[in-house]
Formats: structure tokens, sequence, C-alpha cells
């Protein structure tokens, strides 16, 4: 291992790792509080496990050089968007969150990652 890679790969995959474990946080705190506010606590509670679970799949696929990360990552800008959308223009700062983990594939490192099997 050189100095740049720890047990997740390098910086930009292990930022990849940490911005995807933000996105699970993020929405379970959206779940506890829809809950929590009783503001269409179940509809919160779709939106969350499709999206989150969605993050959760970003972290693994990239865990394994797959690119199906990429896929995933799309699927999130997708959803972020129509929240803004449909939902809240607020949600604008989650697409930008998900076009930074897009942005972090395209290094040096990210591209020698997803290129490894």
């Amino acid at each position: 291992m050189t100095s740049t890679t720890s047990r997740f790969g390098p910086a930009p995959i292990l930022a990849i790792h940490v911005l995807a474990a933000v996105g699970v946080l993020f929405w379970l705190s959206q779940i506890i509080g829809a809950f929590i506010d009783g503001t269409r606590p179940w509809a919160v509670l779709l939106v969350g496990i499709v999206l989150g679970g969605a993050h959760v799949l970003i972290s693994r696929f990239t865990t394994l050089h797959s690119r199906r990360a990429f896929a995933a990552m799309w699927f999130v800008v997708i959803g972020d968007s129509l929240l803004t959308i449909f939902v809240n223009w607020k949600a604008i700062g989650l697409v930008g969150f998900t076009i930074v983990l897009l942005l972090l594939t395209r290094t040096q490192a990210g591209r020698r990652w997803f290129a490894t099997s």
C-alpha cells in the first residue's frame, strides 16, 4: 500500500465511501424526522429507502471496482433532481452533492480504481 492508499482505496475512493455514508445518514435523519413531525412519513420512508439504498449500493459497487457505481450515482442524481423539481427546490444541494461523487470517479486515482477488477 502506498501512502495515498488505505483499506478502502486511494483518497478519492475513500471520499466516495464517506459521502455515500453521509447520504445514508441524511436519509435516516429525514425518515426519523418525518415520523416525529408526522410530515408524510410513509412517503419519506419510501423515498429514503430507495435513495438511501442507492447510496449503500454506491459504496458497495465502489468497493467491488464495479462501474455499476456510476449507474447508482446517476440514479441518485435523477432522483434528487426530481425531488428538487416536485418537492423542494432546496434539494438542489443533494444534486450537487452527488455530482461531487461523480467527479471523484473522474480523478486519475478514481479512473484507475474502476479500471481494475
